[in-house]
């Protein structure tokens, strides 16, 4: 739920709701339809979601803030603030474009004003000026406006000030503090017609928003207007909080040491009224979220892997004579997977009642059937009971969470620090022989370092939304496992060397030797498919990777002698493969990728793709990658390639690759013992499989 209060919206009745909403005017009335839209506006919640909402915040009550913690937040508010600016620049948050359908008043141009006075505007909290410029823009830097921005953070108006959009002649910006009297830079007292406040007063600690607000009203003229939206109380913001966040009362801290306060509506009224503010507008918006995307997928992935794990006996059932004119079923359409479905569901799930009349045809009329043939085979050990007992009984892999520091973004040193202050426990490196133990045993708020891997960290496997931990979702650690991390890393580029990632989406790679680079040289980062490589540059430019040049193309049919990639001397290969080694992929159940007919398909086009990167001219070293565990892919490839006369006359494997990795490729094979292989139950990784070639003589200087 999104629990805005809003005020200032100009209405003649003071109890309309404002017609201002940048989401338009969608309202839920009919539950059904909840997935129809991202997001319903003026959501009415029920007794239960509100008694959700306190027993979450009684809860937190129970996990407050480290008190020294908190006492160091609470003295250095704008360092914060001034240190999330030095980090994010201009990068964090988006332009409010959004600004005149909540507060139309903005728009100078179509303001009342006979005699075209000047309308003077103080934004607070402007940031990096992502309302500052936006609102200069739709006004068309009228001659009419002069805006005033104020932020208590010097870096935020440093960034503002360096912008190529910011013109002294129309715009003042300053640092301030708003809980302190105002410097000689903030306008003339009673001189403003309108101040915007924007999340503002929630950033500011209870005991010290009068003292802010006293300070800003004095410098509005009579009659003057404060515009202003902020947190309410129990937003999904709020509610989302785990430990270690609440300071006190409704007062929480982030991940990046700011502050943030959630307002009750009257209390806020009552506030403002202090000051000799008049209600002209006040709302509380309780938006409902929904993310229809997400819903609808994990819940057609679920039923999609319990049906498939129970394929064996579906299987079975279906050679009865009877039943497996089911396949036939028009109603099916030739569909054994959605057979399956039903299946599942008349056997193990919740029944047919969601289904259509059609579908529910195809089973209803067989059912008694269906359950007569289940039942021998469960008298046989091969029903539906013994599956579930056998998965009860094994043992499940469970790998740890991987997080690479991006050295891109900030220093090692800068990212230990910061997961410390926010209570993360660094272990140390784990020890190589008893890694799997340490990492079994991981508690949910401890970090050890790789022993393998530089700059790797090591989280518990069973942290819960990851993903969106704000150093995942800015980019500042990236979520890579440890497997995929080792081709980059035992390719070391050295800083302003020049590689060939020849199949490269989505670019983890890419990223990783960019950072090995420091962002010297260059990374040609090709790959076939247009949409991954639009996807693999989004993902290069958030993690700030300044020297990859993406394109889209079939590496078989570049010209690798071309001019251009005449200073190539590193290359990672990593060709399209059946991803058997990836954990949890849906073809461990379906099995899907391990036909023998598939399997010699992509072995000669991995073996064509890592001949024809051998054959850069100035190549020193390459690392052949797959995220498999078969033969055919991996120790088939490398013998197949070392047969090549010239890949035999210029290449050799490299020895001793990674000497502490004891898991290395197959005995069976002669290169075996000069690979690596990684195993879930042996590495705690993703399955995969890296080999290392160079060249055997230096025609050309070391780089």
């Amino acid at each position: 739920m999104k629990d805005e209060p809003i005020m200032g919206c100009a209405e003649e009745n003071p109890e309309e709701k404002p017609k201002c909403n940048p989401f338009g005017t969608r309202f839920l009335t009919d539950d059904a339809k909840v997935f129809e839209h991202n997001a319903w506006d003026d959501v009415e919640w029920s007794e239960e979601q509100q008694e959700e909402a306190k027993r979450i915040v009684e809860n937190q009550q129970s996990m407050k803030v480290d008190e020294e913690k908190a006492m160091r937040l609470l003295s250095t508010p704008a360092d914060q603030w001034d240190a999330f600016y030095a980090h994010n620049e201009n990068r964090f948050f988006k332009d409010r474009n959004w600004l005149l359908k909540e507060f139309p008043e903005l728009d100078v141009n179509e303001a009342c004003n006979s005699e075209k006075e000047t309308v003077k505007i103080l934004e607070v909290g402007c940031g990096v000026g992502n309302t500052t410029f936006p609102l200069m823009q739709v006004n068309n830097s009228s001659s009419r406006l002069f805006l005033h921005s104020c932020d208590y953070a010097p870096n935020a108006i440093r960034v503002l000030k360096s912008q190529e959009a910011y013109d002294p002649e129309k715009m003042n910006a300053f640092v301030w503090d708003i809980t302190q009297p105002a410097p000689e830079e903030a306008p003339t007292p009673e001189s403003l017609d309108y101040i915007v406040c924007i999340y503002v007063l929630s950033a500011i600690h209870p005991d010290n928003i009068r003292k802010a607000l006293s300070n800003l009203m004095s410098l509005l003229k009579p009659g003057g207007t404060l515009l202003l939206k902020d947190y309410g109380r129990y937003d999904l913001t709020q509610l989302r909080f785990k430990k270690d966040r609440l300071i006190d009362g409704n007062l929480y801290c982030r991940g990046d040491g700011t502050l943030v306060y959630f307002f009750e509506m009257e209390e806020l009224e009552a506030l403002l009224g202090e000051f000799g503010m008049e209600k002209k507008v006040m709302h509380v918006d309780r938006r409902l979220i929904v993310n229809r995307a997400k819903q609808n997928k994990k819940a057609l992935l679920r039923l999609s892997c319990e049906s498939l794990k129970f394929r064996p006996v579906f299987d079975e059932i279906l050679q009865d004579k009877e039943l497996r004119k089911m396949k036939n079923d028009p109603n099916i359409n030739g569909s054994v997977d959605l057979l399956y479905v039903l299946m599942y569901e008349t056997l193990v799930g919740s029944g047919l009642n969601r289904c259509s009349q059609e579908l529910k045809s195809v089973i209803s009329r067989r059912s008694a059937r269906m359950k007569e043939v289940e039942k021998e085979l469960e008298a046989d050990g091969r029903g539906i009971k013994s599956i579930k007992e056998a998965e009860e009984g094994a043992k499940k892999i469970v790998i740890p969470r991987y997080a690479r520091i991006n050295t891109l973004k900030w220093t090692v040193e800068e990212a230990l620090k910061t997961l410390e202050t926010e209570e993360w426990k660094i272990l140390g490196t784990a020890s190589v022989e008893k890694f799997p133990e340490l990492v079994g045993n991981m508690k949910e708020d401890e970090i050890y370092k790789d022993p393998h891997v530089e700059n790797l960290l090591i989280f518990a496997p069973n942290i819960q939304n990851f993903h969106e931990y704000w150093m995942v979702e800015q980019r500042y650690l990236i979520l890579q496992d440890k497997a995929s991390c080792l081709p980059a890393f035992l390719l070391n580029p050295r800083p302003g060397s020049q590689v060939f990632d020849t199949c490269a989406a989505p670019g983890m790679k890419t990223s990783h030797a960019a950072a090995i680079m420091d962002n010297q040289g260059k990374v040609w980062a090709m790959d076939r498919a247009a949409d991954r490589v639009a996807t693999m540059k989004q993902l290069l430019d958030g993690s700030k990777v300044a020297i990859a040049s993406a394109f889209c193309g079939d590496f078989l049919k570049t010209d690798v002698t071309d001019k251009k990639f005449s200073k190539v001397k590193f290359a990672i290969v990593d060709p399209p493969c059946s991803g058997s080694g990836i954990v949890k992929r849906m073809d461990e159940i379906t099995g899907g990728n391990a036909e023998k007919e598939r399997l010699e398909k992509l072995k000669n086009l991995q073996a064509m793709i890592l001949k024809h990167a051998l054959k850069l001219p100035g190549l020193k070293r390459a690392v052949y990658s797959t995220c498999s565990i078969h033969e055919e892919e991996n120790e088939q490839v490398v013998d197949e390639v070392l047969l090549d006369t010239y890949v035999r006359q210029n290449f050799v494997l490299k020895k001793d690759v990674l000497p502490e990795w004891t898991h290395r490729g197959l005995s069976t094979y002669e290169v075996g013992e000069h690979c690596l292989r990684a195993d879930p139950k042996v590495t705690l990784t993703n399955g995969f499989f890296v080999a290392v070639f160079e060249r055997v003589k230096k025609n050309q200087e070391e780089d």
